[in-house]
């Protein structure tokens, strides 16, 4: 039987035109992807949202516009036994941003997570790891044309 498991995401974008990603290492396996995690039982897509930011940024957001979710089936590629649904908003933050970034998206050598500013217009699908991020990142580009004029 196929479980399914639900993921949410923000697109945090900067003064400089700049988008938030997060370089990990989860269970061993390197990641590049946007900041968010997993749904928990009970929540909703936005107040899970608002809760990952707290606890990986400690940042308080304000969850915008959905800009992309897969309306495609797409297998878990750390658990096969899970069909992933995954929701990526444009979000903003309701404080100073104080959290550290590093300047090179190269994956932690533990199981830890870095964050780096990447600019919107050099933006590209092929810096992520997954394709459901990949077409989140082509549909991030669509709509920073549109509202950041890149």
């Amino acid at each position: 039987m196929k479980l399914r498991t639900s993921r949410v995401y923000g697109f945090l974008i900067n003064n400089s035109r700049q988008v938030l990603v997060s370089s990990e290492r989860f269970k061993g396996i390197p990641l590049i992807k946007f900041p968010g995690g997993g749904v928990e039982w009970g929540e909703g897509l936005q107040d899970a949202l608002i809760r990952e930011f707290k606890e990986e940024l400690k940042i308080s957001i304000r969850v915008n516009e959905n800009i992309y979710f897969n309306d495609f089936p797409v297998e878990s590629a750390i658990d096969k036994r899970y069909q992933v649904q995954a929701f990526f908003y444009h979000v903003e933050p309701l404080e100073p941003m104080r959290f550290s970034t590093v300047l090179s998206l190269e994956p932690p050598e533990k199981n830890t997570e870095n964050f780096i500013w990447v600019d919107l217009e050099n933006l590209s699908e092929e810096l992520f790891t997954y394709e459901i991020e990949k077409q989140a990142a082509r549909a991030l580009k669509i709509y920073a044309k549109k509202h950041y004029e890149i």
